[in-house]
């Protein structure tokens, strides 16, 4: 039995503790308002209330990415950082894109069917320079 409340004497309701602070912008209490302690308080479990239902993540991870869990929840710290990581590198691939020419991308990946498609050397085309190059010559005719 060390607890505070047990040293002070007579309790005393909250309704009836008169407290004087400078609310937040969130409240909707007033300074001017001649506030007691019970007030302050609900006022405050009413922000938090709405700050937490705010900032429920549950949601998240359904997609594209996925968060780290601190006691099998999404925190917000961990949901940003995770955000800032795939903007960064997202970032560095856009970067990658605007630095690098249209003729200079590989055709790989394209599946075409060359045919008889090929350069003076008879080799078929890698990039998109070395198809349309070989369209153009094939499309040449001489003088």
């Amino acid at each position: 039995m060390n607890k505070i409340k047990f040293t002070c004497g007579i309790p005393t309701q909250a309704e009836c503790v008169e407290t004087q602070v400078e609310v937040n912008s969130q409240s909707s209490l007033t300074e001017e308002d001649c506030l007691s302690q019970e007030e302050l308080n609900t006022d405050v479990y009413t922000q938090l209330e709405k700050l937490w239902n705010e900032s429920d993540l549950e949601a998240l991870g359904e997609l594209c990415l996925s968060y780290t869990l601190v006691g099998g929840k999404k925190i917000v710290k961990n949901v940003l950082l995770k955000f800032e990581e795939k903007i960064c590198e997202l970032e560095e691939r856009i970067d990658l894109l605007e630095e690098r020419q249209l003729c200079d991308f590989p055709l790989e990946g394209c599946n075409f069917s060359y045919g008889d498609l090929v350069d003076e050397c008879g080799e078929q085309p890698q990039t998109w320079k070395d198809l349309i190059q070989i369209l153009i010559n094939n499309n040449q005719t001489p003088p």
